[in-house]
């Protein structure tokens, strides 16, 4: 019988979480919060007079953002709702200097207070009371209030994981100031896509994106760098403010684990768990408290280091109930099977998306979005190579399309850019249609 894939808890506010009514003078305060997230975008298109503008409204937004969660949170020696609408001043005055500052079709996008996206609000104080203060909190809207804010305090292994999550985002972003790197990343994203499900979008879905992300930034080394993209990012002046959990999170995703991992047993204290490899028969002890890790069952992820010698699974991480020898010695041959030809990390991928899913692999993912968009990508990353002294010529191993450069990248010691140029050379003349493809069958999960 097919081994069961388990249903993980949700991502967004734990059960439990409670419930409150902001006050109008601290929703007025979120409100403005919210419209620094659409000036601080809109400020770039201002010049730098001494300091980047954009920067300046981000810094007083993320101060806004702590100071109302504190409020919320009720810590002690935290601003009274009237205290909050007296410390939005400087930053109101501010988003209004900036709406006259705008050019007039710019300024017309800028909304007001009253009508501000409050999801930006929402993202500011999420990452706040995450790694400020170690709570899940969401923002929402009531009949008959203004603002409710759900919020509850997580275990620090969940709080690890949640900011492992957020900080893999704040390194994508960061390498896209690195036009090379930002190409990297791509190409490691169609790599990895070819051998995962296909998302739906559903939670699952979002598992599998989350995984790819963690080996295509805290995994795989760069040509760019020769470190993976994260590592890079922990060695630059950016982390300088970063708080202690970003930067443990960031340290613990580039030190961590991949595997597929049996539950052996758990510990007397109901909360650590002693896993094994099924490839290499590594065991870690895994900080669980929520029950999830139980002897008969297998994680599918990746491990990350918290401290004492014990780990904490990625918020990616599948799992699947397995407790018979044959899907267990299945599981370990595909993950060897699939590793001597992919990335450990993708062949995990693609032991998840063919065994638990039934996805038919390597899947059609098109490297570009039409031919034009192939040849543009190919000669931006024959310059970004060129510049740095990393791209060899090599001669075209056919007719040259019309406009398209005559030289290729050898790229002999990257197969994540050496397949990647390969597709976008044979998309300049035209992508394929996806093959026909017979319905997904899981062989040994559901």
């Amino acid at each position: 019988m097919p081994a069961p894939v388990l249903t993980r808890p949700a991502r967004t506010l734990p059960a439990g979480a409670r419930l409150i009514a902001l006050a109008p003078d601290a929703a007025h305060a979120v409100r403005v919060l919210a419209l620094a997230g659409e000036g601080a975008s809109l400020a770039a298109l201002l010049p730098a007079d001494g300091e980047d503008p954009s920067l300046r409204i981000a810094r007083q937004a993320a101060t806004l953002a702590e100071r109302i969660v504190s409020h919320v949170l009720g810590i002690a020696h935290g601003p009274s709702a009237g205290g909050l609408r007296g410390e939005t001043l400087e930053l109101e005055a501010e988003l209004e200097q900036l709406r006259r500052a705008l050019p007039l079709a710019a300024a017309r996008q800028m909304p007001t207070v009253e009508n501000a996206s409050l999801a930006l609000a929402g993202e500011w104080m999420t990452e706040a009371a995450l790694e400020a203060h170690g709570h899940a909190l969401m923002l929402m809207t009531h009949p008959e209030y203004e603002v409710v804010a759900g919020i509850r305090a997580l275990h620090p292994a969940e709080t690890l994981a949640r900011a492992a999550e957020r900080v893999l985002h704040v390194a994508e972003t960061w390498a896209a100031h690195d036009g090379l790197l930002e190409l990297e990343i791509e190409a490691s994203y169609w790599f990895s896509e070819r051998w995962s499900a296909e998302d739906d979008g559903d939670e699952r879905g979002e598992r599998s994106v989350h995984r790819r992300m963690e080996w295509a930034l805290a995994e795989r080394p760069t040509l760019a760098r020769g470190e993976s993209v994260l590592a890079s990012l922990l060695h630059s002046m950016e982390v300088a403010g970063w708080s202690k959990l970003r930067r443990q999170a960031a340290r613990a995703l580039v030190r961590s684990v991949t595997g597929a991992f049996q539950v052996l047993e758990r510990r007397a204290d109901g909360e650590v768990a002693r896993v094994r490899s099924l490839t290499d028969n590594r065991e870690l002890h895994v900080r669980d408290p929520y029950g999830e890790a139980v002897p008969g069952r297998v994680l599918l992820g990746r491990a990350l280091p918290s401290g004492g010698g014990e780990h904490v699974f990625a918020l990616s991480t599948e799992l699947v109930s397995a407790e018979d020898a044959s899907d267990l010695r299945a599981m370990a041959a595909d993950v060897r099977a699939f590793a001597a030809r992919l990335p450990f990390a993708v062949a995990l991928e693609a032991t998840i998306a063919d065994g638990l899913y039934g996805a038919r692999l390597p899947r059609p993912v098109s490297p570009a979005a039409d031919p034009d968009d192939a040849l543009l990508r190919l000669e931006e990353l024959h310059a970004r190579m060129t510049e740095r002294g990393l791209a060899q010529p090599v001669e075209h191993p056919g007719p040259v399309p019309g406009g398209a450069t005559a030289e290729l990248l050898a790229v002999p010691s990257d197969a994540v850019l050496r397949a990647w140029v390969g597709a976008l050379s044979g998309a300049t003349g035209s992508v394929p249609a996806a093959p026909l493809r017979r319905p997904a069958e899981p062989r040994y999960g559901t």
